[in-house]
């Protein structure tokens, strides 16, 4: 009894220092440099967005945001990476469409939960997508583009990072207007445009965000995009839904996941940081000018958020029997 005893105290003694000590790192937090973790290569809407935001929100801290691209497996290292790392604040994820909505669907025995591994603290963008080629490329509008692939089923490929949202946006098109086409799967944004600049694939679906240097350039060839409306700076670009789809409407999304059991005061603060970086002029027209639209929510919203577009994602890649793994 009395060693119990002794055990019971000792162990209550361990908890009343350790209360303290944790209590004082969360004060103290930001105590140095933050990670902002990117699951794909530089140069892709995700990587700009993050890079963006990483400079306002370390000015805001008063400490470094440094984004750190960790790319492979459609987004599955990066968020296993940070589904791993330790809950205090100095590890965040930008997290997409693909990696918090779309991959649990397509792979099977992902080592960590895209649910429950992680903290949701805020959206942060919405990034329309657009359909590209190379300006060699016979097909000029989405009419053109679907009498090509209908005339030449299975002939023509096109280029993606798999699990994108771009990707996932060529299968519903596939899909809706009853077309052949063959994924060439990329790592990143940039390496995909690259070879559809080359000429070795016709095509690519992708953010918006990356092309639009190339497409004012001449080197790419605005086909469509696949947002509800038509966007600025490309008002001559068609969308899908008024080519004769007019239920075709498509965009992704990105936003800032902290690992699971990170406390809630630095959540909090997280998510009023994002808040007020991205409601500053400077932010909204560095997004402007890649297309990517702001938006902000509440750690609560933004985890209804991820649920449903979990649930409707996976509605649709049943439907189209879409499976990567």
């Amino acid at each position: 009894m009395k060693t119990f005893d002794r055990r019971t105290a000792f162990a209550a003694l361990a908890l009343a220092c350790l209360v303290p000590v944790h209590a004082a790192a969360q004060a103290d937090w930001p105590a140095k440099p933050i990670k902002l973790i990117v699951g794909f290569t530089p140069g892709g809407s995700t990587d700009l967005a993050a890079r963006i935001l990483a400079q306002h929100l370390g000015e805001r801290l008063g400490q470094q945001v440094v984004v750190e691209n960790k790319p492979g497996a459609s987004g599955n290292i990066a968020t296993d990476f940070v589904a791993k790392a330790s809950p205090d604040g100095y590890t965040l994820m930008l997290c997409t469409i693909p990696t918090h909505a779309i991959n649990p669907h397509l792979f099977k025995n992902l080592p960590f939960n895209h649910i429950k591994d992680f903290a949701p603290v805020s959206l942060v963008a919405m990034l329309p997508n657009i359909i590209a080629a190379n300006p060699q490329f016979p097909a000029n509008n989405v009419k053109e583009l679907v009498a090509l692939l209908k005339a030449n089923p299975g002939k023509y490929n096109f280029a993606a990072v798999p699990g994108g949202s771009p990707h996932l946006t060529a299968e519903v098109f596939k899909d809706t207007a009853g077309v052949q086409m063959q994924l060439v799967g990329y790592k990143g944004a940039s390496p995909a445009i690259t070879d559809v600049i080359a000429g070795h694939v016709p095509l690519v679906f992708e953010n918006v965000a990356p092309t639009m240097a190339f497409i004012k350039s001449g080197k790419l060839k605005p086909i469509a995009v696949t947002s509800p409306s038509r966007l600025a700076g490309l008002e001559d670009v068609p969308t899908v839904a008024e080519s004769g789809y007019p239920s075709f409407a498509i965009e992704g999304w990105s936003g800032v996941v902290a690992p699971a059991g990170t406390p809630a005061p630095i959540v909090a603060r997280l998510n009023a940081e994002i808040r007020k970086s991205l409601d500053t002029p400077e932010l909204k027209a560095r997004f402007a000018q890649l297309n990517l639209r702001p938006r902000a929510t509440s750690p609560q919203e933004f985890a209804t958020f991820i649920q449903e577009q979990t649930d409707y994602w996976g509605k649709v890649i049943n439907r189209i029997g879409l499976k990567l793994d």
